[in-house]
């Protein structure tokens, strides 16, 4: 398998689990704020700690679908882009980590 089908799939991977953790993160925000089908303090767990996976999931989905969109617009060198984003998505998953 080659490596942009593997990147396809982790894609889309990614993509579903993203739905996932916003159904999970827009539920969880609105039983914090109205009191409403969850406990509180699960509500409040809920939210806050898995907004890591939300901004992870959310991270690689967005830099692979820059990754071919710059392919299919034939800028740059593969191998250039390739370690920009990555540094691009460790920087911003570093920055959000450090907030937290």
């Amino acid at each position: 398998m080659n490596i942009g089908r593997l990147l396809v799939k982790i894609n889309r991977i990614c993509a579903w689990m993203l739905l996932i953790f916003m159904i999970i993160f827009f539920v969880s925000g609105y039983a914090w704020w109205n009191r409403a089908f969850l406990p509180l303090q699960q509500a409040i767990y809920m939210h806050t700690k898995l907004d890591l996976y939300l901004v992870f999931f959310f991270l690689a989905h967005v830099l692979i679908s820059i990754r071919f969109t710059l392919a299919r617009w034939r800028v740059g060198h593969g191998q250039t882009v390739n370690l920009l984003l990555i540094a691009i998505g460790i920087l911003s998953f570093w920055f959000v980590l450090s907030i937290r």
